[in-house]
C-alpha cells in the first residue's frame, strides 16, 4: 500500500486481482517449455517455442507485479483503488458517500472466490467497478460495516450538547430553601422534590417573604 493514511485511520481490509489470468498463461508457459524440450532438434521449432516461451515468462513476471500493485484497501475512513507499477494512480471513495455495493459472480467465480464489485458513490465519480477481485463479498461486507460505524461516528460528533439547566433563585414568597439539602424549593412544598423528605411544619420560616407592596390610600 502506498497511499498514506490520516490520522486516526486504519486499514480492515486488502484485497487485490484473482490470480486465474496468472495461473493460465502459467499453464501455457509450462506447455511451450515442454514443446521446446521435446522438439529440440528441430530448428525452427527451437526458436518458435523458445521466443514463445521466453514471452509467456515475461508476461507472468508483468502480471504478477501488476497484481501485486492493483489493490483496493477498506479503510475505517474510505475505500481506496490504487493501481499503477512506476506511476501512482489512486482513487477515493469517502464511505459517507458510497450509496450502494453490489457484487456479481459467475458460476466459476463462485467456486474459485472472485467476482465483480460496483461501488456507487454520490458525487462526480458515480459508478467504480472492480473486475475479478478475491472476495468480494466480503469486502462488500467490510464496506457496509465501516460505512455504519464511521456514520455512527460522526452523527455523535455533530449532536449538539444539551445546555446546562438554570440555576433556580430564590424568590421571595415563591422559593424556599429545603434545611436538609439546601435546594430551592416551592415555598408551598411539603415535600422536597430533590431529597425526597417531608418537611417539618417550621420549614416554612425559611422562605423568603415577599415585600410587602405600598399601602393604598383610601379617600
Amino acid at each position: 500500500m502506498r497511499t498514506r493514511l490520516r490520522e486516526t485511520e486504519f486499514v480492515v481490509m486488502v484485497t487485490k486481482k484473482h490470480p486465474l489470468n496468472i495461473i493460465l498463461v502459467c499453464m501455457l508457459t509450462i506447455i511451450f517449455f515442454v514443446l521446446l524440450v521435446v522438439f529440440w532438434r528441430s530448428a525452427t521449432a527451437r526458436w518458435v517455442f523458445g521466443l514463445g516461451f521466453v514471452g509467456l515468462a515475461c508476461a507472468v513476471a508483468i502480471m504478477f507485479w501488476v497484481r501485486q500493485r492493483d489493490i483496493w484497501i477498506v479503510t475505517t475512513q474510505r475505500v481506496i483503488d490504487e493501481r499503477g507499477i512506476f506511476s501512482l494512480y489512486s482513487m477515493e471513495s469517502p464511505l459517507d458517500k458510497i450509496t450502494n455495493v453490489s457484487v456479481g459472480q459467475s458460476l466459476l467465480g463462485r467456486m474459485l472466490g472472485y467476482g465483480l464489485v460496483q461501488i456507487q458513490t454520490a458525487g462526480e465519480a458515480g459508478i467504480t467497478e472492480q473486475l475479478k477481485i478475491m472476495s468480494p463479498r466480503a469486502f462488500r461486507e467490510a464496506i457496509f460495516e465501516q460505512r455504519e460505524a464511521y456514520l455512527e461516528k460522526m452523527s455523535g460528533r455533530s449532536r449538539p450538547e444539551k445546555p446546562a439547566p438554570a440555576e433556580e433563585k430564590l424568590i421571595p414568597g415563591v422559593t424556599k430553601e429545603c434545611p436538609f439539602c439546601a435546594e430551592i424549593i416551592k415555598a408551598k412544598a411539603r415535600i422536597c422534590r430533590f431529597c425526597n423528605r417531608e418537611l417539618p411544619e417550621d420549614a416554612a420560616d425559611n422562605a423568603v417573604p415577599a415585600p410587602e407592596g405600598p399601602s393604598r390610600k383610601t379617600l
